[in-house]
């Protein structure tokens, strides 16, 4: 898996029709592919999009992304960014947020 590290940074640029956009972060050395479905609000149920030059907090990783080196997991407002929240990977490695289990079983009798 990936280490995913998480940095302060900005929007560069965002398309609300496309539904994504690039952060910068001089921590990061690229731009950073982000989807509207990385974002996280304050809102659950708000509108998930970004403004080029907000500021942000964001959770990324290497990957190969419609051309970008580096891919946003998790992207927050810093406005919406309070001592309590929690944001990013915990120590285990699991994306808390993200976790899903199937449990599949064949009937043998048919």
């Amino acid at each position: 898996m990936t280490q995913r590290r998480s940095v302060r940074g900005q929007v560069a640029s965002w398309d609300d029709e496309a539904g994504w956009g690039v952060l910068t972060s001089p921590e990061v050395p690229g731009e950073v592919w982000a989807h509207f479905s990385a974002i996280r609000l304050a809102d659950p149920g708000g509108y998930r999009a970004l403004r080029p030059r907000d500021a942000v907090l964001f959770t990324w990783e290497e990957a190969d992304q419609d051309g970008y080196s580096f891919r946003a997991v998790e992207v927050r407002r810093a406005s919406d960014v309070t001592g309590s929240t929690v944001r990013g990977q915990d120590e285990s490695g699991d994306h808390a947020g993200y976790r899903s289990e199937l449990d599949l079983r064949w009937d043998s009798d048919r």
